[in-house]
C-alpha cells in the first residue's frame, strides 16, 4: 500500500518561508511545494532578510546557539555560498565589562573557545588597533582605553542577505518548488469540521489549498488578523531596530575592505560591516528596538509612510538613535563616524522577548506550522534553518531545540543579548532630518 505524498502551503517568502520551502524539496517527501508573499516583487524590499548584509557569526553566550551557529557556517563555506558569504573575521569588545553584560561577553568567548581554537584574546590597545585595521596602517583606528578586553574570531563575517534568498529561490525553482508574488494573505481556510486548516485565501480572492500550512510572516506575523489567537498574544512583536550606512568612494573602500564585522557586547548593542562590493559601510543597533502604534511595521515600501518623510524632510530612525550610532562607530573608525550618512533604515524585527525562535506545530491545528520570531539573529542560521523547520513539521526536531521554540512556552527570561533594554514608542517627530545626516566637521 503506498501513501500520496502531503503537499505544503507556505505563506510568506522571506528567510524562514524560502528555507523550509528549499528543505521540503530536497527530501522529496511531498507532492507539491507553494511559496505565497504579500510583495509583487521578491525578496519584499521592507523584509528584514532583504538587505545588503546579515552579521554570520557563533559568538553566542548561550551553548546550543554557539554549537549550531557554527554548523551553519560550516555550510556558508561551501560552494553555494560563494559570492555571499564573506569570511572577514569577527571582533569582539566588552568583556571588560563588570556587569551582567561582560559577563555574557566572557561566556561567549568561553563558548567560542570550545570550538574554534584559533580565537585570539585582544587584551591591549594595540591588539585591537591591530585587530580592527587587520594589520593595515592605512585603516584609521581609535586608541581604546587601557582597561579594554575582546576578542577576534578568525571564523565568521558577512553575508549579502537579498543574494542569499534570492539564492533560495533558484534552488527552490530548480526543485520544482512554486513562487507566487502578489499573493497576499486575508484568512486561513478550514477544514468542514474545524478541527485543522486546509489552506489560505487571499486578498484578491483567490484559494490555496494544501495538506499542510507554514506561516512564515515575519515581522508582519503579530499584527495579522488572520492569526489572532493562534499566537500567544505577547510572545511575538514587531520591533523597528536603526540602522545607517556611509558611502566610501572606491580608494577608500579598498583602504577598509578587510576590517572585520565588529560588535559591541557592553550593552549598547552596536555592530558594523566592512564596506561591501559598492562602498557602503553599513552599521547598526540590535537593541530593544520601537514599536508602531498598531504593531504593524512602518517601512520605506509603505506609500503612507514615504509621503509623511518626504512631506516632512525625515529620514526613517530617530535622532536618539543616529547620534548613538555614530558615537559607536567613532569608537572603533573615527573617519568613518565624520562621514555623511549615506541612508537609514528601520529593520522590522520579528521579536521575542528571550531571543527564542517560534518554530512549532500549533496546538489547535496540527497541519498549521508557525515559523517565525527570528528575534534578530536567525539568520546566520539561513543554510541549516529550513531542515530544522521540517523537522519540527516531521516530529524529528531535537528535544532541546523542540522545548526552546515552543509556541506554548512560558518565556522566563531576556535575551541575554539585550538584558535590561526597554522597547520605545516610534516617535515620528523625532525622526533625523536632512541635516542630522551630513558630515561632521
Amino acid at each position: 500500500m503506498t501513501t500520496s505524498k502531503p503537499s505544503v502551503l507556505i505563506v510568506g517568502a522571506g528567510e524562514f518561508g524560502a528555507a523550509t520551502a528549499v528543505s521540503l524539496l530536497r527530501s522529496n517527501l511531498y507532492s507539491a511545494i507553494t511559496v505565497l508573499d504579500r510583495a509583487s516583487t521578491l525578496p519584499a524590499s521592507d523584509a528584514a532578510s532583504c538587505d545588503i548584509n546579515k552579521v554570520v557569526r557563533f559568538d553566542y553566550a548561550d551553548e546550543d546557539y554557539a554549537v549550531l551557529a557554527r554548523k551553519a557556517i560550516e555550510e556558508w563555506n561551501k560552494e553555494d555560498w560563494k559570492g555571499i558569504y564573506h569570511q572577514s573575521g569577527v571582533v569582539i569588545r566588552g568583556m571588560e565589562d563588570p556587569g551582567i553584560d561582560g559577563q555574557g561577553c566572557r561566556q561567549a568567548y568561553e563558548n567560542v573557545q570550545k570550538i574554534e581554537p584559533s580565537v585570539q584574546l585582544l587584551s591591549t590597545p594595540s591588539d585591537f588597533i591591530s585587530a580592527l585595521s587587520s594589520g593595515s596602517g592605512d585603516v584609521l583606528v581609535t586608541t581604546p582605553a587601557p582597561d579594554i578586553r575582546g576578542y577576534r574570531n578568525p571564523v565568521g563575517g558577512w553575508a549579502n542577505a537579498s543574494l542569499a534568498v534570492e539564492k533560495l529561490y533558484e534552488q527552490s525553482h530548480k526543485l520544482g518548488g512554486r513562487l507566487v508574488p502578489g499573493a497576499e494573505m486575508s484568512e486561513l481556510l478550514f477544514t468542514e469540521d474545524g478541527k485543522d486548516v486546509r489552506g489560505v485565501r487571499c486578498l484578491d480572492g483567490s484559494e490555496y489549498l494544501a495538506d499542510k500550512v507554514v506561516v512564515a510572516l515575519g515581522s508582519w506575523t503579530p499584527s495579522h488578523p488572520a492569526l489572532k489567537g493562534l499566537i500567544p498574544q505577547g510572545l511575538v512583536t514587531a520591533t523597528g531596530q536603526t540602522v545607517a550606512a556611509v558611502q566610501l568612494c572606491e580608494q577608500d573602500r579598498e583602504r577598509y575592505k578587510k576590517i572585520p564585522v565588529t560588535m559591541h557586547l557592553d550593552g549598547s548593542a552596536y555592530y558594523s560591516f566592512p564596506p561591501n562590493e559598492t562602498g557602503l559601510v553599513k552599521f547598526a543597533l540590535h537593541g530593544a528596538g520601537y514599536l508602531t502604534e498598531n504593531g504593524v511595521p512602518r517601512t520605506a515600501a509603505d506609500p503612507k509612510a514615504i509621503a509623511y518623510a518626504e512631506a516632512n524632510g525625515l529620514g526613517w530612525i530617530p535622532k536618539e538613535s543616529l547620534e548613538m550610532l555614530r558615537q559607536r562607530l567613532s569608537l572603533d573608525y573615527p573617519e568613518l563616524a565624520r562621514m555623511p550618512i549615506a541612508y537609514t533604515r528601520m529593520c522590522w524585527y520579528s521579536d521575542v522577548v528571550d531571543g527564542d525562535w517560534v518554530i512549532d506545530i500549533s496546538p489547535d491545528y496540527p497541519s498549521l506550522t508557525f515559523a517565525t520570531g527570528g528575534a534578530g539573529h536567525a539568520f546566520k542560521f539561513l543554510p541549516i534553518i529550513g531542515d530544522l523547520i521540517r523537522a519540527r513539521m516531521e516530529g524529528t526536531l531535537d528535544s532541546r531545540w523542540r522545548e526552546k521554540w515552543r509556541i506554548d512556552r512560558t518565556q522566563m527570561g531576556e535575551d541575554p543579548a539585550r538584558t535590561g533594554m526597554a522597547r520605545k514608542p516610534l516617535d515620528l517627530s523625532a525622526l533625523v532630518t536632512a541635516q542630522d545626516l551630513l558630515a561632521v566637521p
